[in-house]
């Protein structure tokens, strides 16, 4: 397995995706190619701006071409997602961030996966480790990661479920949220549940690799962020199966509450593209500081090869102009025009970066 991709960043440039243009991406870009060749980019997120659906051959022409409508609401917990419960039997509740698109190339259906928390635009229902609140405090919400789809090209979408809850229920012992006889995690550390997530899509599998944030109530900081992955199997027929999770060596845990082992450590908003020319996948991440309990996301991009997508080697950072590369989220994507944004043929890539609503930075670049 090769130590280390060495790739050259060589300009910066604005992408399509801008405040100036309703869009305040919060998170990595999600990009799908479809059968017909046409790449495809959702951006936004729910109570800022607007979510759209972009549409080129590559990044050097994609653009906005409309905003996307929901055929559900978000928000309040008496509303919100149809009224679907998270799997913990808690009313759902919050905004939605598009983290993860797929096109079904016999269907044209379009999915989504969006990433959730209880602690935002709850509308008076969003609540944290402590209790409701405006803004979680020290980011002390809970994730779950949810689908949704559209018949229509991205134009309307309608909520089919939640696909990946963590191993622990979404509230501690001193708060319930309206789970009835459900015991809420107890001790100083507790898990925040599984979001912050990319996706990574083969010919057999869509993969997702997420995050899992620990806090210590004790101390009112974060403990740690780690990446874990889940998988399904791809269908051909408009419907997407159940999520299988990665634990103790191998994919067996279901999606929902089911056990996970790390794939690695330390790390915010994974990314994965593969490397035909190397015969590898490269993972990109921001370099999460378990050694600060502020401002724990260091801009500083993490990059790790893999031969299985699931062992990965010794971290390495990117660098730019002899400095350390990166910003609160970074993806590396291909150039090509023929070929998945999470596959590069050649030595042509980009990376794109943001921060919290933020325009979306291209950095193209080359491996060398």
């Amino acid at each position: 397995m090769e130590k280390k991709i060495n790739i050259v960043i060589e300009e910066s440039m604005p992408t399509a995706f801008l405040n100036s243009d309703r869009i305040y991406q919060d998170g990595t870009t999600p990009m799908y190619r479809d059968k017909d060749g046409s790449l495809w980019a959702m951006s936004g997120h729910s109570h800022m701006g607007e979510i759209a659906m972009f549409k080129g051959t590559s990044l050097d022409d994609i653009k906005k071409v409309y905003p996307i409508n929901l055929n559900f609401c978000v928000g309040h917990a008496d509303f919100a997602f149809d009224g679907v419960c998270y799997p913990e039997g808690v009313k759902a509740r919050g905004s939605m961030w598009p983290f993860g698109l797929y096109i079904c190339p016999v269907t044209h259906r379009f999915f989504c996966f969006f990433h959730n928390e209880t602690g935002w635009n709850g509308k008076g229902t969003g609540y944290d480790a402590e209790g409701y609140c405006d803004t979680p405090k020290c980011d002390w919400d809970f994730r779950h990661i949810g689908l949704m789809h559209s018949d229509d090209e991205g134009k309307n979408w309608t909520f089919d479920r939640w696909v990946l809850t963590s191993e622990e229920v979404c509230f501690t012992d001193t708060f319930n949220p309206g789970a009835g006889n459900v015991l809420g995690q107890t001790g100083d550390v507790f898990s925040c549940g599984s979001g912050d997530f990319s996706t990574y899509i083969d010919d057999e599998y869509i993969y997702i690799f997420y995050n899992i944030i620990r806090a210590n109530r004790a101390i009112v900081s974060l403990k740690n962020v780690d990446v874990y992955v889940a998988r399904t199997r791809r269908r051909e027929d408009g419907i997407m199966g159940d999520f299988v999770k990665y634990y103790n060596g191998a994919f067996t845990e279901p999606g929902n509450f089911g056990k996970e082992t790390p794939i690695a450590y330390n790390s915010w908003h994974p990314r994965v593209i593969y490397l035909e020319k190397y015969g590898v996948y490269l993972m990109t991440a921001s370099y999460a500081d378990p050694t600060v309990t502020e401002k724990m996301i260091k801009h500083e991009t993490q990059m790790r090869i893999s031969n299985d997508l699931v062992n990965w080697g010794e971290v390495y950072v990117q660098e730019y102009d002899g400095k350390p590369f990166g910003n609160h989220y970074v993806a590396l994507v291909s150039d090509d025009t023929d070929t998945q944004p999470s596959y590069a043929k050649g030595d042509r890539v980009s990376f794109l970066t943001n921060h919290n609503g933020t325009d979306v930075t291209r950095y193209k670049a080359h491996i060398e």
